[in-house]
């Protein structure tokens, strides 16, 4: 972490989210002056954001700069490319905002989202246009009488045959009229080839529709006797190139919504450039994309942020300075000091008088949401003023400044004002000493932080951030890293269909007469309907007009596409599944020679699928996941950090079905999920041959970031409780038939943890050793790639303290110091229940197995700051263990934990 802020750093400031559950996406490669994002599409309207906001939760209070969203003064430039995005020149319509910088600003009468063209502000720098170019070619033997002809774009070129006719002729003669009478082509021809260059409305010389034009399509046509042939009823115009690379320029003083205007430069909340998938020609494929900038420069004045100086203090919620008066509540969770308030009663107020013995800035610490309220905010008998706390489809938090005060005492009063039911939370205030030096802070050197990729504080942030935290937080100790349950696979959509419809044209076209296909939403009205027309030719069939109409649905329709067999158009929706079933279908009437028939009044036969993860693609862990993990890991061991990564046995989209055979299954049947939420997976091979590519999967990129790889088997456990009631998860398919061909019986019905497993011999030896065996073979396959590949497991002995647990989910025979190289412990119950001699004996409670203190390691939970955390990690640290882990970074940093850690057994304590 530098030792200044400075604003719009892709390492410091910028974020990443994405259309959740369908795409995923995460950056990679940040620095100072550019960065890669990267992912996977998985249906056409997948979507991914980069994003800037003025107000920062994610670095610990000492590290977090304060809410600056004056950008005036800037200008921001950078090139960028993308791979399997919508391009940045496409002339598609935006079924999502990947054409624009959207802007969230405040004028002064309530914040607007500006949309800014991006395209108006950029250049090309490498690569170029080159238009799309079709070809056909007419063979055969003329008939006089015979019309052949070219269509495309609603526009079409026939040629009647006549005597003394070649086939060259009619090419030159088709080729004149396109070159006379188009308004986007132009044509040349050799012999009876003739070749149509798509140049765009206008047809200039200049031509810019370069990809654009690769979609466009052209269908041929032939009446009459038909002697006459060409090489192809229909084509797509291929060739077609654009710009690979773009400068943008972007100075933030004079960007320029069309329609709302110059943007609030002074005031700005929010920025997101949006990227999306590539549209594709039919079904949609999963695909993997990256978007790379570089160049990034940020020039002008007012770049640098501030942070809460030396001095500065925090007065929380549940300080006694802070009177209330009304309906109030609090909750805990990750807020500043744990805990917040909140109100929906209008009326209600805070009131707060402090002293304070410097000048300094005054915020309010507090939470958009959706629905906020309006607040009136009163500061020493001054004259009251209005925060508006409402964000339509949001939920963030924030520090609303509340001026620039002297030294003394101070009296605060706010008031919910909006209407009931509409929500006023109260975080904290901050005092705050500007300065733009940051802190250092003292180095814990067998003190670690663990990540999560599960949270945003990994998930959503610059890996290089991540890693950064962690540095100037003064943790020096092995860092463990868990790779999450919810985000690091592929997915497949199971069982999801497209909905779809069919026209029929029987018959035969009336020439010079339209017909049309009518598309439409449920339950709109028919103005927001699209109508699609085709002039019927001489020479139209029922097979060249369903060619016609696909060729114009495929031509950037973003709703459906479409294909012709025969006389047959089958239209496809775009949208996945029922969402699809609410596009309506009409046609024009029928004609005295034109019979049109319809499958139905709307697009039918989508059905919802379920997003489960693939089990068997390689790599198993998706693009984004590898591409955050590595550059993560590649920051990490720069600052000469080691590091773990872990798995659990846990999958969020985890198939819970009989059929896929993955689950931990209740004796009646019931997969076990967790509360995660999460599929807990089974030992069975179906489930360890998943498992063990993962594994590679991670030593793979930890080996790419020049780190030897170390992983860790993170609660690789039997499920702990009977939460169905029906007993213990070991009776999936594949345990019981084992257990049954090896013992000659059934397995025992294990209604509880609690069972004396004396009273169960043969399962209590078969359960731990299919553990074992599990954990054996992802060591075995890891390590016949990478020999050196350390391993760790953590084990909970808090929810292992049951007679049945005890025993079989630690596999004595398999766990053990000749094939591990360190046993982490945790015991997260006992830290909760405040019980520091129940988490000292748990610690101890694995002496037994044989590791040194050196090859030990203790995980300690840090969510709730009124437990005895810190304790705990002192307690641990006295037995001279290699680490003590802080699980997790996110929590240190939201709710704000005093730097650094004190050395004393008390109780833990926080930010003001």
């Amino acid at each position: 972490m530098p030792a200044t802020l400075q604003m719009l750093q892709p390492d410091g400031d910028l974020q990443c989210y994405f259309f959740e559950p369908s795409a995923i996406a995460a950056l990679s490669s940040t620095s100072a002056t550019g960065f890669t994002v990267s992912g996977t599409w998985r249906q056409q309207f997948d979507w991914a954001v980069i994003e800037w906001n003025r107000d920062n939760v994610f670095e610990h209070p000492a590290f977090r700069s304060l809410p600056n969203g004056d950008l005036s003064g800037l200008t921001l430039s950078y090139q960028e490319t993308r791979e399997n995005c919508i391009p940045l020149d496409s002339d598609l319509y935006a079924t999502v905002n990947w054409p624009t910088l959207r802007i969230w600003a405040n004028s002064g009468s309530g914040e607007q989202i500006y949309q800014i063209p991006l395209a108006t502000y950029a250049t090309a720098t490498e690569g170029s246009y080159q238009s799309a170019t079709v070809e056909f070619t007419l063979s055969g033997e003329v008939t006089v009488g015979d019309y052949v002809g070219i269509a495309f774009l609603g526009e079409h070129y026939p040629y009647l045959m006549t005597t003394g006719d070649t086939l060259a002729l009619a090419i030159q003669e088709i080729l004149e009229g396109i070159n006379d009478f188009s308004p986007t082509m132009q044509a040349a021809a050799s012999g009876t080839t003739i070749t149509i260059t798509y140049l765009g409305a206008g047809l200039p010389t200049d031509s810019t529709t370069g990809a654009n034009g690769n979609i466009v399509g052209a269908y041929t046509y032939v009446s009459g006797s038909q002697t006459e042939l060409w090489d192809a009823p229909s084509k797509l115009f291929s060739g077609g190139t654009s710009p690979s690379q773009w400068q943008i320029t972007l100075p933030f003083a004079t960007l320029t919504d069309p329609v709302l205007g110059v943007v609030p430069a002074t005031a700005i909340r929010k920025l997101r450039w949006t990227y999306s998938a590539a549209l594709q020609a039919g079904a949609f494929v999963r695909s993997e994309f990256q978007v790379v900038v570089s160049n990034w420069t940020v020039t002008g004045t007012g770049q640098g942020y501030t942070v809460a100086g030396p001095g500065s203090q925090r007065i929380e919620d549940n300080s006694s300075q802070v009177q209330y008066t009304g309906t109030w509540a609090s909750e805990g969770g990750n807020y500043s000091g744990g805990t917040i308030h909140y109100t929906s009663t209008v009326g209600s107020s805070i009131t707060c008088t402090y002293t304070f013995s410097q000048d300094h800035s005054l915020y309010l610490g507090t939470r958009l949401v959706d629905p906020g309220t309006l607040v009136s905010i009163v500061v020493d008998a001054g004259s009251a003023f209005t925060v508006n706390l409402d964000a339509p489809s949001e939920d963030i938090l924030i520090r609303a400044p509340l001026g620039q005060l002297t030294s003394g005492t101070h009296t605060v009063t706010i008031t919910q004002t909006g209407a009931t039911g509409t929500f006023f939370y109260f975080d904290f205030f901050e005092i705050a000493i500007p300065s733009t030096t940051l802190p250092g802070e003292t180095a814990e050197i067998k003190l670690a932080a663990a990540t999560d990729w599960d949270t945003e504080h990994s998930l959503a942030l610059a890996p290089e951030r991540t890693a950064g935290m962690i540095y100037a937080l003064g943790f020096r100790a092995r860092v463990n890293h868990y790779a999450g349950a919810l985000w690091f696979y592929e997915l497949n959509c199971v069982g999801q269909q497209y909905a779809s419809a069919t026209v029929t044209f029987s018959g035969s076209p009336d020439p010079n007469l339209i017909t049309q296909i009518i598309l439409g939403t449920v339950g709109q009205p028919s103005s927001t309907d699209n109508i699609i027309e085709h002039l019927n030719l001489i020479g139209d069939t029922t097979e060249t007009l369903a060619l016609a109409f696909a060729l114009q649905f495929n031509n950037g329709f973003t709703g459906v596409w479409a294909q012709a067999s025969g006389s047959q158009l089958t239209i496809y929706s775009r949208a996945m599944g029922t969402q699809g079933n609410q596009i309506t279908l009409a046609t024009s009437a029928n004609t005295t020679d034109l019979t049109i028939t319809i499958s139905g009044s709307a697009l039918a036969g989508g059905v919802d699928g379920n997003w489960y993860t693939d089990l068997a693609v390689v790599p198993r862990m998706n693009r984004a996941a590898r591409d955050w993990n590595q550059s993560y890991f590649t920051a990490l061991a720069g600052y000469g950090y080691d590091v773990t990564a872990s798995f659990s046995m846990e999958l969020g989209n985890g198939d819970p079905s009989a059929a896929t055979a993955i689950a931990q299954v209740y004796p009646d049947g019931v997969a076990v999920i967790v509360s995660t939420p999460a599929l807990q997976t089974n030992f069975s091979p179906t489930s360890a041959a998943f498992w063990q590519q993962v594994y590679l999967d991670m030593a793979t990129v930890m080996t790419a970031a020049g780190l030897t790889p170390y992983l860790q088997f993170g609660e690789v456990q039997w499920w702990y409780f009977a939460d169905d009631g029906s007993g213990m998860p070991f009776y999936d398919a594949y345990t019981t038939s084992t257990f049954e061909a090896q013992y000659g019986v059934p397995m025992a019905v294990i209604t509880s943890n609690t069972v004396d497993p004396a009273t169960v011999p043969n399962e209590a030896i078969f359960l731990p050793g299919l553990i074992g065996i599990f954990t054996a073979q992802m060591r075995s396959f890891v390590r016949a790639t990478y020999p050196s590949c350390r391993f760790e497991v953590l084990y909970p002995p808090d929810v292992n303290a049951f007679p049945l647990t005890s025993v079989i989910n630690y596999p004595t025979t398999d766990w053990t110091p000749a094939n591990l190289n360190c046993l982490k412990t945790e015991s997260f119950t006992y830290t909760y229940d405040r019980n520091l001699d129940l988490a000292l004996a748990s610690m101890n409670s694995v002496d037994v197995y044989g590791f040194t203190r050196s090859q030990r390691s203790h995980l300690v939970g840090v969510s709730d700051p009124s437990t005895a955390w810190l304790k705990e990690v002192r307690l641990a640290q006295a037995n001279g263990f290699e680490s003590v882990v802080l699980f997790a970074l996110d929590q240190m940093c939201l709710i704000g934990y005093s730097l650094p850690l004190s050395t004393g057994l008390h109780r833990s304590v926080r930010l003001g």
